[in-house]
C-alpha cells in the first residue's frame, strides 16, 4: 500500500474500526504492521550504528505523547495504550511515513503542550495529575470541536486530532487491542522447507 493511501485509510476509519468493512480494517491492521516492522528496523540499526539519527519523536516529545495517549486509552480490566505501544508506533509514524507537511504540523503541536502546562499548573503534561491532564485535553478537544463547526476552517490540520488519530489506529492495529475488541487476525509468513510437526505428520 502506498503511504498517502495508508496515511488516507488510518484518517478515514479510525475513529470507528469496528464500523469499517472487514477488508478495509484488515489493510488497515496490515499496514500497522508494516509500519511496527519499520521502527523495529530502525531500532537494530540506531543500535548496530550509532551514529543514525535519533527518531524525531524526541524524549520529551514522547514522553509528551505517551501520557497523552494513557489518558485516551488507560489501562483498565483492558491494557492501556503503554501496553500496546502506542508511542513507538508514532515514532515511526514520524520518522518514515508521515508527509513532511503533516510531520512538522505534529510535532510543532506536540511541542505546545508541556509550556502550556507548565503555564498553568507549573509541571510538564506527564507530571500533571490525571484531572489537570483532563483540563489540559479537554481544552484541546473544545478547539476541535470549535474548529469543526465553522465551515472555513480544517479541523484535520489541528496536532491534537493527529494525537487521537494516532493513538487510536497504534492501539485498535496492536496486538493487545485487538485482543481488547475481540478482532483476530494473523499475518501469513513464508518459512520455506520447514520441517513437519508431529501433528502435522500424522500417525
Amino acid at each position: 500500500m502506498k503511504r498517502r493511501r495508508a496515511i488516507g485509510v488510518l484518517g478515514g476509519i479510525v475513529g470507528g474500526p469496528l464500523l469499517a468493512p472487514e477488508g478495509t480494517f484488515a489493510e488497515l491492521v496490515a499496514w500497522a504492521e508494516r509500519v511496527r516492522a519499520s521502527g523495529r528496523a530502525a531500532a537494530r540499526a540506531d543500535a548496530a550504528t550509532p551514529q543514525v539519527a535519533a527518531s524525531l519523536l524526541t524524549p520529551p516529545r514522547a514522553r509528551v505523547m505517551a501520557a497523552m495517549a494513557e489518558a485516551i486509552i488507560p489501562a483498565t480490566n483492558t491494557p492501556g495504550a503503554s501496553e500496546a505501544g502506542v508511542t513507538e508506533f508514532v515514532a515511526a509514524l514520524v520518522d518514515g511515513w508521515l508527509d513532511d507537511d503533516d510531520r512538522d504540523r505534529f510535532l510543532t503541536g506536540l511541542d505546545t503542550v508541556d509550556p502550556t502546562a507548565r503555564d498553568r499548573f507549573g509541571s510538564d503534561f506527564a507530571d500533571c495529575t490525571p484531572t489537570r491532564q483532563a483540563t489540559l485535553m479537554g481544552d484541546l478537544d473544545a478547539d476541535l470541536t470549535r474548529l469543526r463547526d465553522d465551515p472555513d476552517a480544517d479541523e484535520t490540520q489541528h496536532f491534537f486530532h493527529d494525537v487521537k488519530r494516532f493513538t487510536l489506529t497504534a492501539y485498535f492495529t496492536s496486538e493487545v487491542g485487538l485482543e481488547a475488541i475481540g478482532y483476530r487476525t494473523t499475518f501469513p509468513a513464508f518459512e520455506g522447507c520447514a520441517p513437519l510437526t508431529a501433528a502435522e505428520r500424522g500417525p
